[in-house]
């Protein structure tokens, strides 16, 4: 070959390999541009999102993080360190339905890439997300999941996270000596190391498991030592207004309403400033109901309500939960029974879901209590018997000693901790005083720091030894107590039960009149200024005075024992005529009071005919070979006939006029209804001498005779 063909040859290899060369850089820059640009692109999503997360416009961020993350999924490689911390964000802003799926994806790429660390954490958030919606099974799956990888990496602070994160778990499920064993863990590990914010979390975790076993005052004492130890730097804001919040909620269970009012407007306000949604709804839930406690239902119930719109929206289960609880006993308070019923019935449903016992008896608690209230004697007592199942496997459950032997362990670990900060907060005086006579002044601070030491271990072991005597002595005293107040309670049942019924008919007297009707009012005219503007609401009450017509014909015939054969027919009559919700009393004689709950004032003419017709169709057995038929008058009014505040002035107001309207139903025949439906605010032109008696402005008289005109008023109102 020639040398030109040679080198002819060489120069196309040459330009060959040049091409090569420049493809792939050119390939190589196209690459990263594009990388660069869908990294510019999630950046920007990201930023939008977060933006979108402060402005509370929650429904688009949520859509746009989704959006994102479906783009994510379509790459191979999709930016891992990115979702986690969106996931982080939308976690922060209580959004954890998607931050659950964020941090899924996120856990995929970093399993998919062996990175141990990132899983870790991804896990331990995992958990953590889980954890808010109730999810307690898969929560602790994740958790232990990351401690098995902490344990690998020999991570001690990821270890101590777990374990806090585990407690709040357990805490969460009423499990008191599962939490109680990884707090102390917890806490002795970021005592060591001094990491203040989490040594603070950790007490006022410690603080929500002592509140679970009702022991306020040490509750209450972690929650300050909390407290007092984050005011000794900056400090997490947060963190400060949620132990706010906790004191606030003891001050309200201990009566200083006052006090409560001001810690947790102090806590709400920390909250808000650092525009953390998840404390700002707890808040709102103990300000509502402090402000309820003090009588300002209105005020209360709109903060509780607008936490639990949040809680619903975010799917937070603790929230809603504490929400749901707040609501029910506040209406349960304000005679709002069947509402109260509502939120109890929700809430033992979901604690039944999560396994929470101690949940479980709270809401059934207060289910007892509002059909008591109803008088759905069954249905209560059905409850009761549950209510007994479940404290019987509550106690069960628990080990006391070793719950009382774990709570001795975290109080030495907690007055270790503060045996530390007041040596700390001495060292600065030693060093100045160091300058004049170093070596005398270590020598008398180690000396008392070795008495303090000797005393603290001495005074543990005694106060030990005193918890257990009298530990076993309370348990005993108490046993007996209870059982004698159980005595007690069946006793006063029994006797209150025959001292508020009538013995011939079984009806209730005027003494469960007395006692009911104020409250009865109350809820009336509660329900009465929410729906002003509804005149078909059912906020009515409805009193019908009812007498049996030639009563004494009955006793001078046939004798008083016929006479009370037809008043105990008489009461059955009236129990079909009327609701089981309604209030049937024997006023006296052969008198009977009926009063209508929740009902609508139309409707009293309709309920007077179905009562007089029921009476004047039904035979009475009287023991002679065939029945006997009575009649009966009715006279009837609103309750209370006219705008009144005060009770006994009202009250005996409305009785006067339905015992009037009574008399003229005697008078224009008998075996007939005269009442009134409303009074009128304007004056009347024809005014009926009902109005003139009682001052009315004028009415709505209603009757069963031909019209208004036929009624024979009386003049003189006669007993």
């Amino acid at each position: 070959m020639t040398a030109w063909r040679k080198q002819a040859l060489m120069g196309h290899k040459g330009r060959r390999a040049t091409f090569a060369l420049i493809s792939f850089l050119f390939c190589f820059l196209s690459l990263m541009s594009t990388w660069a640009y869908a990294q510019r692109v999630v950046d920007d999503d990201i930023a939008s999102i977060k933006s979108l997360l402060s402005s509370r416009q929650f429904e688009r961020a949520e859509k746009s993080a989704m959006l994102l993350l479906e783009r994510a999924l379509q790459q191979q490689n999709y930016p891992a360190d990115e979702l986690l911390g969106l996931g982080k964000t939308l976690k922060k802003a209580s959004r954890f339905t998607v931050a659950k799926s964020m941090l899924a994806a996120t856990l995929e790429q970093y399993t998919a890439h062996a990175n141990l660390e990132k899983m870790s954490l991804t896990l331990l958030s995992l958990a953590s997300v889980e954890r808010h919606l109730a999810n307690y099974t898969a929560a602790m799956a994740y958790a232990q999941r990351a401690m098995s990888l902490a344990h690998l990496e020999r991570n001690e602070e990821l270890k101590a996270k777990l374990n806090l994160e585990i407690g709040i778990i357990h805490h969460m499920q009423g499990d008191v000596e599962s939490a109680l064993t990884p707090f102390k863990d917890a806490l002795g590990f970021f005592r060591v190391t001094r990491d203040t914010q989490q040594t603070s979390e950790t007490l006022v975790h410690i603080a929500d498991t002592y509140h679970l076993l009702n022991e306020t005052a040490l509750s209450r004492t972690y929650y300050e030592d909390a407290l007092t130890l984050l005011s000794t730097e900056d400090s997490n804001s947060i963190l400060i207004g949620t132990i706010k919040i906790r004191i606030g909620n003891a001050q309200k269970e201990e009566g200083f309403f006052d006090n409560a009012v001001a810690t947790i407007s102090e806590g709400l306000n920390l909250l808000l400033a650092a525009d953390n949604k998840k404390g700002v709804a707890e808040a709102q839930i103990a300000l509502g109901e402090t402000f309820i406690a003090m009588g300002n239902s209105s005020k209360g119930f709109a903060l509780i309500q607008e936490a639990m719109a949040f809680a619903q929206s975010s799917a937070h289960a603790v929230l809603i939960k504490q929400a749901r609880l707040a609501l029910a006993q506040a209406l349960l308070n304000e005679n709002n029974f069947e509402q109260a019923l509502v939120y109890a019935r929700e809430g033992t449903a979901d604690a039944r879901k999560d396994k929470d016992i101690r949940s479980q008896l709270t809401f059934l608690s207060l289910q007892f209590s509002a059909y008591v209230s109803l008088n759905e004697f069954k249905k209560a007592l059905d409850i009761q018997a549950v209510i007994q199942q479940l404290r019987a496997l509550l106690l069960n459950s628990h080990n006391m000693s070793a719950i009382e032997g774990l709570q001795a362990e975290i109080e030495l670990v907690r007055q270790s901790t503060a045996f530390e900060q007041l040596k700390e907060s001495k060292q600065l005086a030693l060093a100045q005083a160091e300058r004049e006579n170093l070596s005398t002044t270590l020598f008398w601070s180690l000396t008392l720091a070795g008495i303090l030491s000797l005393f603290l271990i001495w005074s543990r072991y005694r106060q030990r030894q005193q918890t257990v005597l009298l530990a076993r002595e309370v348990k005993q005293q108490t046993l007996a107590l209870q059982q004698k107040n159980d005595e007690l309670k069946q006793a006063y049942s029994v006797l209150e039960e025959v001292s508020l019924r009538d013995r011939l008919t079984g009806l209730y007297n005027r003494h469960y009149l007395e006692s009911h009707l104020p409250g009865e009012l109350r809820r009336s005219q509660f329900a009465a200024k929410q729906d002003c503007n509804d005149k078909k609401s059912n906020s009515d009450l409805l009193c019908l005075l009812i007498d049996i017509d030639f009563f004494k014909r009955i006793n001078d015939d046939y004798g008083h024992i016929a006479g009370d054969e037809v008043l105990s027919g008489f009461a059955k009559v009236l129990k079909d005529a009327f609701r089981q919700t309604d209030l049937i009393i024997r006023w006296g004689g052969e008198e009977f009071l009926v009063v209508c709950r929740q009902s609508n004032r139309e409707d009293l003419p309709k309920l007077a005919e179905r009562c007089r017709e029921m009476v004047a169709s039904t035979p009475f057995d009287i023991g002679l070979t065939s029945p006997i038929y009575i009649t009966c008058s009715i006279g009837f009014s609103l309750l209370p006939p006219n705008h009144m505040e005060d009770f006994e002035v009202l009250w005996e107001q409305t009785f006067e006029v339905i015992d009037y309207a009574l008399y003229a139903t005697k008078l224009s025949g008998r075996n007939g209804w005269v009442g009134v439906i409303e009074i009128h605010d304007e004056i009347s032109v024809h005014q009926t001498p009902l109005d003139a008696k009682f001052k009315f402005p004028g009415s709505r008289i209603a009757t069963s005779f031909n019209n208004v005109a036929s009624i024979k008023w009386p003049e003189i109102h006669e007993e």
